[in-house]
């Protein structure tokens, strides 16, 4: 890593030079990784997407002559002065999480030697006895990585009160009352002077590699820094906006959307919020809408291109396009049967008088109707409650009733009245019980082969926590068919599935094929995902040996759960199926209605057939 020797000048640079110096070498110096620390008069920094009225005190700032700045990462509003040393990493590292790693820890050392102990916490900040003292923001710029970590040094915090003004709810989240309990100088900690600091990191991070900018450097870099200081750029056009969007992301938080409609194109679009910047909004998403029609298949087309979780972490083109234009309407294609007709109610009652619970009611399954007029039902085992809290799941969450021994008895009794040749049945989780389940799991498979000695049996298990020999007490009862579903995508899975892991259920699948029982699985659409982490599921799953497999539509139960990213068309459902059969499944069920149980006998019925 090289530092970037940038001559002295009076009066001191401004902030806009600093940055401008940032995107100069990003662009330009390419041979290797670049660092400098630079110092600043009184001024305040905004994060790219922070609302100005919303953080600082222009009233104070403008009567006291200090500064106001917009940088080009995201994070938080800072207020700066010489107390403060600002590092510059610009690095070739496309990878945020090791870049934040690797440059806080240089930031760590350079405290450390000055004789302070200092503690990395989470990503970006760096603590000293409790206090904050440096905290970073990110962006990329081309090819490279830019991130600035602001270390206070002698700061002073009066007047950083007196600019700053975040809301009493931020504060609260940090749990302080003001931000100057928050946060503490790394001088009141050593006797070293700032001077001697700037040399002592200089050389921890750097040692004697330099490049010292030229008179040519300098006038491109006076370029960039025309348009770092614009009041375009600080303070935004301050169009007239139209329209004005705000709603809450999984993975992104609260994002809001200032809209100027012109002849129903997109005019001017301001995006703020608490996201997490990565990228360059401004070129890679904002610049292509411009003129753009204001409607959510144009801007969808034109995003087509661009990987939005590459600019703002966690969001997605489906995401961008719901603040945009709201939830999306429900298509008419995911109409449902209505319930009625003698068998149905049959059903009904049959489960009703037994005591039994199902997914059919609990999951408000789509093909309820369709399947209890065909006799049909998933039974939902191990009682009614759930220990974990999945985000799409309709069952309830909280603490279960002991398990009834009589379950399993009822259970069987129901398959005889209802003449099942083929029985599904599921269960909650039970990570409350010393074995999560396993022994009733097998008793009520005994129960039902006792009572229906020609009813074929298929599970859909839970994933035991991975405990194989959990998994082996089932799998000795002998079940004809053991599912375990993976819901969605592996980037997904942390905040769409409660306490589910995404190779752990890959495992299960795996152990199950391995002792030669059919093992099947499912997943859900409309999430967030994207087709390449589509395909790259249906991959994962058929290594494991699964060869039976549904996907289906996912449908917000109630306005509590994750909301519905996008409707997927009939015909982008059976693409998918041509996909998994051209991967070697022997059995797909693909549709908008399609649920894990969805015709699960015809697997067995023609267990090689390719089903429409």
């Amino acid at each position: 890593m090289k530092y970037v020797v940038i001559p002295e000048s009076t009066p001191r640079k401004g902030v806009p030079f600093y940055f401008a110096v940032e995107e100069y070498v990003a662009r330009t110096f390419t041979d290797d990784d670049y660092f400098f620390i630079w110092q600043v008069d009184p001024c305040v920094m905004l994060g790219r997407n922070q609302l100005i009225n919303n953080e600082i005190n222009i009233e104070n700032c403008h009567k006291d002559g200090v500064a106001i700045c917009r940088r080009k990462s995201g994070g938080g509003c800072i207020y700066s002065d010489a107390g403060c040393l600002l590092f510059s990493y610009i690095v070739s590292d496309h990878d945020v999480a090791r870049v934040f790693e690797q440059q806080m820890r240089m930031t760590a050392r350079a405290v450390e030697l000055a004789g302070v102990n200092v503690e990395l916490s989470g990503r970006n900040d760096l603590l000293v006895e409790g206090r904050k003292v440096a905290g970073a923001a990110f962006y990329r710029m081309g090819r490279r990585s830019i991130m600035h970590n602001s270390l206070l040094y002698c700061t002073d915090f009066e007047k950083m009160q007196r600019y700053l003004t975040p809301s009493h709810a931020k504060l609260e989240s940090k749990g302080v009352a003001s931000v100057s309990q928050r946060v503490g100088n790394v001088g009141d900690y050593t006797q070293m002077e700032i001077p001697q600091f700037i040399t002592v990191a200089r050389q921890q991070i750097c040692g004697a590699d330099c490049r010292k900018l030229t008179e040519e450097d300098l006038r491109q870099i006076a370029e960039i820094e025309q348009r770092l200081a614009s009041e375009e750029f600080i303070y935004g056009s301050n169009p007239k906006y139209s329209l004005q969007r705000r709603t809450h992301l999984e993975g992104v938080e609260t994002l809001e959307a200032s809209v100027e409609v012109k002849s129903d194109r997109i005019a001017a679009l301001n995006v703020t919020g608490d996201y997490f910047l990565m990228g360059d909004i401004d070129t890679e998403v904002i610049d292509r809408l411009r003129g753009v029609r204001f409607e959510r298949q144009a801007v969808s087309e034109a995003l087509q291109d661009v990987r939005i979780g590459d600019v703002v972490r966690g969001l997605t083109t489906e995401g961008f396009l719901r603040l945009l234009f709201g939830a999306v309407r429900k298509p008419s294609w995911l109409k449902m049967q209505s319930v009625g007709g003698k068998d149905y109610f049959e059903t009904e009652n049959i489960i009703r008088e037994h005591g039994l619970h199902t997914i059919c009611q609990s999951g408000r399954c789509p093909n309820r109707a369709e399947c209890w007029k065909n006799r049909t039902a998933t039974f939902l085992t191990h009682g009614d409650i759930c220990t974990r809290a999945c985000r799409f799941c309709n069952t309830l969450t909280g603490r279960p009733k002991p398990l009834d021994s009589e379950e399993p008895a009822r259970v069987a009794e129901s398959i005889r009245l209802m003449g099942l040749k083929y029985a599904v049945i599921t269960s909650v989780d039970r990570d409350d019980l010393p074995d999560l389940g396993a022994a009733h799991w097998a008793s009520i498979i005994e129960a039902v082969r006792h009572i229906n000695p020609d009813t074929r049996i298929e599970l859909l298990i839970p994933d035991f926590q991975g405990k194989t020999e959990l998994m082996d007490i089932v799998l000795a009862a002998k079940p004809d068919v053991v599912g375990h579903n993976m819901e969605t995508i592996r980037r997904l899975t942390p905040s769409v599935r409660s306490g589910a892991r995404y190779d752990r259920s890959l495992s299960v699948l795996k152990y199950v094929s391995d002792h030669d029982v059919p093992a099947k699985t499912g997943f859900m659409l409309g999430l967030g995902e994207e087709p390449e982490e589509i395909l790259q599921l249906m991959s994962d799953i058929y290594a494991t040996g699964c060869r039976r497999l549904t996907i289906g539509q996912y449908l917000q139960p109630t306005h509590r759960h994750l909301p519905v990213e996008k409707y997927y068309t009939p015909e982008e459902f059976h693409q998918l199926r041509s996909e998994a059969l051209n991967m070697g499944f022997k059995h797909v069920e693909s549709g908008p209605l399609v649920r894990s149980s969805y015709h699960a006998a015809k697997a067995e019925q023609h267990p090689l057939q390719q089903q429409a």
